[in-house]
């Protein structure tokens, strides 16, 4: 292996390892992994946050795991194999691969953006624009492949709920009751982004309220907390 001129730079050379480590595969333009690992509380000047390359993994990942899905379950039909990618792809699927792969120790944050939930699978889908455009899509496609299906238990997967807003609403449809989700965005705090908070009613009554950067996040924090509360209160497990 041959390091480049800016690899001369000790952190320069371990981020180039780290990421070998990480995903097997030696990067090229190390600047694209950087902004990557830039989240916007810790831009400083006129530098780019890894905010534009989340959106570029985010449609990268829907496309190498969608044919993934595809291939692996030949017989189901096109809801089934949108529910399994949707579990792939989650936020809270994505923090627990990107927290095993330990790439999230590199991710220049500040602030209260520290605790932020999806901080580690937001980067993860930065990663994934990173090597997209650092690689093509074809390298890309394999090496993603190759990380996420270490860190996937297919039949747990398959058996994992997680969008409990089609679960509760498909849940009071069988009673012949409507939800509705209440959404209101919550008074901005200096140097945080736009936070919205969700309440799940019906009948008059609240079953779930929860808060997300976005309103379908707030929606399915609403709608968890509502079906954890149902199942703790009747113990039922469907």
């Amino acid at each position: 292996m041959t390091f480049r001129l800016a690899d001369k730079k000790p952190k320069d050379r371990e981020l180039r390892k780290a990421l070998h480590d990480c995903f097997g595969f030696w990067p090229r333009n190390l600047e694209f992994y950087k902004i990557a690992l830039t989240h916007r509380s810790a831009v400083v000047q006129n530098k780019e946050s890894n905010e534009r390359l989340e959106f570029l993994g985010d449609a990268v990942l829907g496309v190498v795991v969608g044919e993934a899905v595809y291939k692996r379950y030949p017989n189901e039909d096109e809801g089934y194999l949108t529910q399994m990618r949707s579990k792939l792809v989650s936020r809270d699927s994505l923090n627990r691969i990107a927290e095993q792969g330990a790439m999230h120790e590199w991710l220049s944050v500040k602030g209260k953006d520290l605790n932020s939930r999806h901080l580690a699978g937001n980067m993860f889908e930065a990663l994934a624009g990173a090597i997209f455009l650092d690689r093509g899509f074809t390298r890309c496609k394999k090496i993603l492949l190759r990380h996420l299906f270490s860190f996937v238990d297919w039949q747990e997967l398959e058996c994992t709920e997680t969008d409990f807003k089609s679960r509760m609403v498909e849940r009071y449809q069988k009673k012949g009751k409507t939800l509705v989700f209440k959404v209101h965005m919550l008074p901005p705090k200096p140097g945080e982004p736009s936070a919205f908070q969700a309440t799940v009613v019906t009948d008059g009554s609240e079953l779930g309220t929860g808060i997300g950067y976005s309103k379908k996040d707030a929606e399915q924090e609403a709608s968890r907390q509502a079906w954890m509360s149902e199942c703790n209160r009747i113990g039922f497990t469907e």
